[in-house]
């Protein structure tokens, strides 16, 4: 692929973590691989006209635009940190399941719209015949990780990924999705990217620590969760990213029902389900966006107060939270680094991920490799 990211190898990592044993299967490697995929990313975008704000202008009538992200599974989850951004700074964004979008809602899009349109392959059946029956005159931003596929050639301006060979589920292509759409959210704000390149740093140093740390780590989560009959995830604003992206995770990987869930919704009804054979998996971290730096964000606090509900019914917690917390019955507590601009899920999805690789491994499947469904979906 050309312009792609050039990726430390496995051996090379091990090599710099020589106290980190990794069982190196093709998703561990692709795990391992995500510092490097991003740090590539960060000094290709953080280049002068890397987005060309005045090629964004000429796509719509109106600036700022209506922006619509959409896409299918990680593709999509990706969208949610760089929605919080827009909206945060008075800009309408939306984000919309493709498949939604062709059949459904395709009257909503105008010229006063730029259409995010993300897909790894680029050829995602969906996201084709999106190309084939959109309305004329949609401005089109085509964030694609294969450069010479249908996507990227129908695209009026090219985003790539650059996270290189993606033969397992998305990991990489994952997070690097996350990084270039809010590359793109700050291009459309006119705010200078100097903020989000040094936030992006924090996140990959983040993400190597955690890598530094699997042996210790998620060992005791893997025994936490100890085969549950289901397993709910839940958040808020930004966050929603990791818990649509982390039970995807689950059932690719380790084969769980994992529900995605946001965690206003769980109280209306789902919460009559806790149960101690079930896990919960909490991501409560502080919203330190525009204004709000230093400040404890109210969510976080909800989030933390659902956490101890939870725990109170005897249902199991894995939490994942920048705040303190103190109660750890029935719960599993992670402490993650603060990231700000919601993209903590560039660090919690690590987390998750080598959870779900150390699950299929534990039960002997080859974690990654899809059994029914395929790397490119092709059939609606």
């Amino acid at each position: 692929m050309s312009g792609g990211a050039r990726l430390q190898s496995p051996a090379a990592v091990v090599d710099r973590h020589p106290d980190v044993s990794f069982l190196m299967t093709m998703l561990m490697e692709e795990i391992v691989q995500q510092p490097a995929a991003l740090a590539a990313l960060r000094k290709y975008y953080e280049s002068p006209g890397a987005i060309s704000v005045k090629a964004l202008k000429k796509l719509v009538t109106k600036w700022p635009p209506i922006v619509v992200f959409t896409g299918m599974g990680s593709s999509l989850n990706a969208a949610y940190p760089a929605q919080a951004y827009l909206t945060s700074r008075g800009i309408r964004a939306i984000v919309w399941e493709t498949a939604e979008l062709l059949h459904h809602h395709l009257s909503f899009l105008g010229p006063d719209t730029l259409l995010v349109a993300v897909s790894q392959s680029g050829e995602t059946v969906e996201i084709t015949r999106l190309l084939n029956h959109m309305p004329e005159k949609v401005g089109l931003a085509a964030v694609v990780n294969v450069e010479g596929s249908t996507l990227a050639r129908r695209g009026h301006i090219l985003l790539p990924m650059m996270a290189g060979e993606q033969r397992s589920v998305s990991t990489k292509t994952y997070m690097c999705s996350v990084a270039v759409l809010m590359y793109l959210a700050f291009a459309l704000t006119g705010e200078p990217h100097r903020r989000l390149t040094q936030i992006l740093m924090q996140a990959i140093e983040a993400q190597e620590r955690v890598l530094d740390q699997h042996d210790v780590v998620t060992p005791p989560t893997v025994e936490f969760f100890n085969h549950p009959t289901y397993v709910a995830l839940m958040s808020r604003g930004a966050d929603m990213a990791s818990v649509c992206e982390g039970a995807l995770l689950l059932k690719e990987v380790a084969r769980v029902g994992a529900e995605p869930i946001s965690a206003a919704q769980f109280r209306h009804g789902p919460i009559e389900i806790i149960n101690p054979a079930h896990r919960y998996i909490i991501f409560a971290r502080q919203w330190l966006g525009n204004g709000h730096d230093g400040r404890r964000s109210g969510a976080a606090k909800l989030l933390l107060k659902l956490t101890k509900d939870v725990q109170s019914h005897g249902g199991r917690v894995l939490l994942l939270t920048d705040l303190p917390f103190e109660n750890l019955t029935n719960l599993r507590l992670l402490r993650v680094d603060p990231i700000k601009l919601g993209l903590g899920t560039l660090v919690d999805m690590v987390h998750i991920q080598l959870l779900a690789h150390d699950l299929a491994v534990g039960a002997g499947r080859d974690p990654g490799k899809f059994w029914i469904a395929e790397g490119v979906t092709k059939a609606e």
